[in-house]
């Protein structure tokens, strides 16, 4: 826990200075909360004269309100500096994530359920930013204030404070009690709600399939399985700290059991003073409450290391490796070298060997799951292969800086990935520096103008989340003009046109060769019509390649290449027949 704290006190950074003055202000503020207590002990003391100096009263109660006025100041202070030293805290741990996200392998995200990124860049650094501006504060003080109390009570009558402090060794046992296995459980919470929240974002997103293939109710009891199980857990867990927290919570709010009987004892005995009974009857009971305070911390405490941990683990996850000295490749002639690869251990690419000229369109091919994408990702580092090297202009991909290599790939997805922001701001993203005039002149290019002009808002339309105000044809279009004014020189493309209806595609097909001109280009598609006069085919199964050759040549050769054709060509001739039709 201690190095968690370390880890915790660590994200401070440069709001370490506010922090520490809130926690100063706050222990000030809390321990001027005891002043009128010890001011009304003394009003006490000198009522009990036989001659009362009233000028002496006032004046207490004169300090009295002054200390109530300063406490009230002072814990206003170290509030205000705990939620400014929150609110940057949380924002510089937010773009710290999202830089540190866009710096690891897609692998990453394969390994890990949206559920595990969500709830560290959500609920994980809104209860950081809770526990600093809120419980930071406060905890500083419920740990430093008892402790000038119990000062004192010692000085001001032991025997009383012995008695005020006699029920804490209880409640520690009980205490111990409510922690024991707090670290496996904590972990085993987090892990269920993490899955509650995949499930939330699965069930969402899914929405249109689930309806159309009327799958509600099954994917329904997914999502409420999951919750469920949630629920299971922490009422299980609940059942367990129950009867250890009713002790605890009983005990430290009861110790006036102890001091008044001792206390009584002691007055009737004649060796304990009135006032000083009063004292204790006063500063005794509530002596205990920062121990009902510590405890409730102690479990925030442990939940926000929990999610620290987890926090953690993302910011210190292995980056793609960046080179010393970076490389600049001379062309844009990609090269594949006895390339290997694996996900989770599984080999999916094996020995694949294959150069795409510069300036050239290479497309490729093969059955669903035969390595195409793979491939295609490979380019822009999205994972680093097992063994093997790929090279653009004779440089090893891995001797370009990511952010150089990326600059000189535009990718155009098949699942096209909208943001929920403007329509300009969506194609804008392309390249930064883009004027207005650049953003509609790509927009023109990739046939998107008309459509977007047509928009109640024109350029300015919120896309709607994933783009669901946009048509499929739509979304591909606006992708291809932020590819088009990315004007990387090599473009990859995962199956544009896979989706997309007749008119749609002439349209996309025309905004590709636009995309295209004068680039490196490498196709994946699965409509051959597509692809026949690429410069070069590539054949892949089972992860490697079985053919290489234009469209003529392969057709010629009548292996898998020419069997998909055939398949390609009677699919178009396909139709439906009416009973009418086969009569």
């Amino acid at each position: 826990m201690l190095e968690g704290l370390k880890r915790l006190l660590g994200l401070a950074g440069q709001q370490r200075g506010k922090l520490i003055a809130s926690c100063i202000l706050s222990v000030i503020g809390t321990a001027l909360g005891l002043v009128p207590f010890i001011l009304i002990y003394l009003m006490v003391l000198e009522l009990f004269n036989p001659v009362i100096n009233q000028l002496y009263v006032w004046k207490l109660v004169f300090w009295c309100f002054v200390a109530i006025v300063l406490r009230f100041g002072f814990m206003g202070l170290s509030g205000a500096l705990s939620h400014l030293a929150a609110y940057s805290i949380r924002y510089d741990l937010r773009i710290k994530l999202g830089k540190k996200l866009g710096t690891l392998p897609l692998g990453y995200f394969n390994e890990k359920n949206t559920g595990n990124t969500k709830t560290a860049m959500n609920e994980h650094v809104e209860n950081i930013e809770l526990f600093i501006a809120h419980n930071l504060p406060d905890l500083t003080a419920a740990i430093v204030v008892p402790i000038f109390t119990a000062v004192f009570l010692f000085i001001v009558d032991w025997r009383m404070a012995l008695a005020t402090l006699a029920v804490i060794p209880v409640a520690l046992i009980a205490q111990k009690g409510m922690y024991k296995d707090f670290e496996p459980l904590m972990k085993g919470y987090y892990d269920a709600l993490e899955k509650v929240n995949s499930a939330i974002i699965e069930y969402t997103q899914g929405m249109a399939v689930i309806k159309a293939f009327n799958q509600t109710v099954e994917s329904f009891r997914k999502y409420k399985d999951s919750i469920e199980e949630y629920h299971d857990y922490v009422w299980e867990w609940t059942k367990k700290f129950l009867p250890s927290w009713a002790v605890f919570s009983v005990v430290v709010t009861a110790n006036i059991i102890v001091i008044l009987p001792v206390g009584v004892w002691l007055y009737v005995s004649g060796s304990l003073s009135m006032p000083i009974l009063i004292l204790f009857l006063i500063l005794g009971v509530g002596f205990c409450e920062p121990l009902m305070k510590l405890t409730i911390f102690s479990s925030v405490f442990s939940q926000i290391i929990e999610g620290e941990k987890r926090i953690n683990e993302i910011l210190i996850e292995k980056p793609l490796k960046e080179p010393e000295m970076e490389k600049i490749p001379s062309n844009f002639e990609i090269e594949f070298q006895g390339v290997h690869f694996s996900y989770n251990e599984t080999e999916v690419l094996h020995d694949v060997n294959f150069v795409v000229s510069k300036n050239t369109v290479t497309a490729l091919v093969g059955p669903s799951g035969a390595g195409k994408t793979t491939i295609a990702r490979l380019i822009p580092r999205f994972w680093d292969v097992d063994t093997g090297e790929i090279s653009i202009g004779g440089i090893n991909i891995e001797d370009v800086k990511t952010e150089s290599l990326m600059s000189r790939v535009a990718f155009v997805f098949q699942d096209v990935i909208l943001f929920n922001d403007t329509v300009y701001e969506n194609i804008g993203m392309g390249r930064e520096d883009a004027s207005e005039e650049d953003v509609i002149n790509a927009a023109k290019m990739a046939h998107c103008h008309e459509f977007i002009s047509a928009l109640p808002d024109g350029y300015q339309t919120i896309v709607g989340e994933q783009g669901a105000k946009l048509s499929g044809g739509e979304k591909q279009r606006i992708s291809i003009a932020r590819a088009i004014l990315k004007d990387a020189p090599i473009i990859i493309l995962d199956e544009a046109t896979a989706f997309v209806d007749p008119e749609n595609e002439e349209l996309i097909q025309d905004a590709i060769g636009k995309l295209a001109y004068g680039k490196t280009l490498i196709i994946i598609a699965h409509r051959l019509s597509t692809i026949t006069e690429a410069d070069q085919i590539i054949v892949l199964d089972e992860g490697k390649i079985v053919e290489k050759g234009t469209h003529e040549e392969l057709i010629q050769a009548g292996n898998l290449y020419s069997r998909m054709w055939n398949a390609h060509v009677s699919a178009q001739d396909w139709k439906f027949e009416t009973e009418g039709d086969r009569k």
